[in-house]
């Protein structure tokens, strides 16, 4: 064994497999490591993480970090379906119970087996300095996977301790890393405490690493959805929004049914939106807010007509919960078109089993 600042690194440390959960608990590892002469392998095995684009975020970051390195990164299969499989029945289990110890065995499992196959004799786990989880559960389960395989050791630092936690936080701010406050699994998303700003920031990145063609279909999904509801079919004047590049798109949908059906768009005056009738593309004018199209003319007055709202937002809950870009325009419209349906388009990754909400929040009627 050798001595290295604050720890004794076990034999064959000199090369380490360190699976990784996300970049902002492995930069302040990976930099002391590499301080105390040890040159890891980063290994991204983290089928936990829900939805995909969610997954894409995180592994994006730890690539990133692992590049301006010049560290080598493997990166193991999402098999989010077997994952759910291997902790089901567990799904209601709180936070730090037997359902995380199921997942940490799985993920080191996995760990342990690829550190065997390629000559490692030591790895260990950037979930160790996780402040969310349980540290004993992650060393009984690195424990138990490491002795799955013959002369592999589970190297148990409690990497939160000798000033890894101060420099970690550093780290972040340095490098800009994605943060989050949850774990990445839906059933620890459904139970943590978050509040809007983080939530509008978490939910941006990963809107953000979605493709054109990923955004195009399903934004065609979301409108042949639409398109089977009743009240679709039944309503003639439509309230809905002229997108923007991290929303729904809906362009092609209006024009679709502009000659059958008799659309409005929102028109932000001040702190408030107005709503104005759509004649046509050519008849739209760039809004000075936030450079949205806006239909020319007067605001409509009367709203009566008007049965369906479509609306945007950031993220919403299958309980019709949606969270707003944060200036309360849209809930301080709603209440004037109390008769409306209203209905919450948002692409699949800003479906969230809770999103935060307050009093002044408008619930939908359905997400489509």
């Amino acid at each position: 064994m050798k001595e290295s600042p604050n720890e004794i690194v076990p034999e064959g440390a000199a090369k380490v497999l360190l699976h990784t959960c996300c970049a902002p608990c492995s930069g302040a590892i990976i930099e002391w490591m590499m301080q105390a002469g040890i040159t890891p392998v980063i290994y991204y095995c983290n089928p936990n993480i829900y939805p995909l684009e969610e997954y894409l975020v995180r592994k994006g970051e730890c690539s990133r970090y692992a590049r301006s390195l010049g560290l080598q990164i493997v990166d193991a299969d999402y098999d989010h379906a077997a994952w759910l499989h291997c902790i089901k029945g567990l799904e209601s289990e709180p936070e730090r119970g037997t359902r995380c110890l199921e997942c940490f065995r799985m993920r080191l499992l996995s760990a342990a087996r690829y550190a065997s196959e390629n000559g490692f004799k030591v790895f260990t786990s950037t979930l160790g300095s996780s402040r969310w989880k349980r540290h004993d559960q992650i060393v009984e389960a690195g424990l138990w996977a490491a002795s799955q395989f013959s002369g592999l050791t589970f190297w148990q630092r409690n990497w939160r301790q000798g000033g890894l936690q101060e420099r970690r936080s550093a780290i972040i701010r340095e490098q800009d890393f994605y943060n989050q406050r949850y774990c990445g699994c839906e059933f620890s998303m459904e139970n943590m405490r978050d509040d809007k700003k983080h939530a509008r920031q978490r939910i941006k990145r990963v809107v953000g690493v979605m493709t054109p063609e990923q955004k195009t279909a399903q934004s065609r999904a979301v409108w042949e959805r639409l398109e089977q509801t009743g009240i679709f079919r039944s309503s003639t004047d439509i309230l809905i929004y002229w997108s923007m590049d991290d929303e729904v798109r809906t362009p092609p949908f209006i024009e679709k049914w502009h000659a059958v059906k008799r659309f409005y768009l929102p028109s932000v005056q001040g702190d408030t939106l107005v709503v104005k009738r759509y004649t046509g593309s050519r008849m739209l004018t760039q809004g000075e807010q936030f450079g949205i199209p806006e239909p020319e003319g007067e605001a409509v007055s009367d709203l009566s007509p008007i049965t369906l709202v479509v609306v945007p937002g950031r993220a919403f809950n299958k309980q019709g919960h949606r969270l707003g870009r944060g200036r309360g325009f849209y809930d301080r419209l709603l209440p004037l078109l109390p008769h409306a349906v209203k209905a919450g388009a948002c692409f699949d990754c800003q479906k969230l089993p809770s999103v935060p909400t307050d009093e002044n929040d408008i619930k939908m009627d359905f997400i489509i």
